[in-house]
């Protein structure tokens, strides 16, 4: 091979774990968004269910405890909004009819600038979970899973990979606006 060949085949590599990289970030997004707007749900289900123990709106006990988990919530839903691009506010049917399609765009179809409010969504989001993993973490009564494991470490994994996530979308987005130059 002639060095033009052994420079575009190396670049063509290089290229092609730049894309494979994007599609595990698309992959990631989907699945962050459904655990950001579970875990979000699931807070907001949880402080009401503290909140209001009686029907009667009038004998609902609210604690600072329950305040966190109803803003985190609210903050995990938005963030999943901010993941769609707002699309999730209109139902789907009008989605369709203005053809703006349900999923978030991939990561090789953003701006740069979409792509880095996306990565910092997935910290927020990353901070807010962990927060909500405290919470419930101190609540009177423990929430355990199925397996016997207590719910609010599920809920600390689940901030670290959003974390982890997010860095990794931004080390993306540094690679793919790198410009590369060759000495002619």
């Amino acid at each position: 091979m002639d060095e033009l060949e052994l420079l575009s085949l190396e670049h063509s590599r290089d290229r092609f774990e730049i894309i494979d990289g994007q599609r595990s970030a698309d992959f990631g997004l989907i699945l962050a968004d459904a655990m950001i707007y579970a875990i979000g749900f699931i807070s907001i289900i949880i402080a009401i269910s503290d909140i209001a123990p009686t029907i009667n709106p009038l004998n609902w006990a609210w604690s600072q405890g329950d305040l966190v988990l109803l803003g985190c919530g609210f903050g995990l839903w938005l963030c999943s909004q901010s993941l769609n691009d707002f699309k999730r506010l209109l139902p789907l049917w009008l989605r369709m009819v203005l053809k703006m399609g349900i999923g978030p765009k991939s990561f090789a179809e953003q701006s740069e600038s979409a792509q880095k409010r996306r990565a910092l969504t997935l910290i927020i989001s990353s901070i807010l979970s962990g927060s909500i993993g405290w919470r419930i973490s101190i609540l009177e009564q423990s929430i355990v899973t199925r397996i016997g494991i207590d719910f609010h470490y599920v809920i600390y994994a689940v901030a670290l990979a959003l974390l982890v996530l997010g860095m990794y979308w931004l080390k993306l987005i540094g690679k793919d606006n790198t410009i590369l130059q060759f000495d002619r």
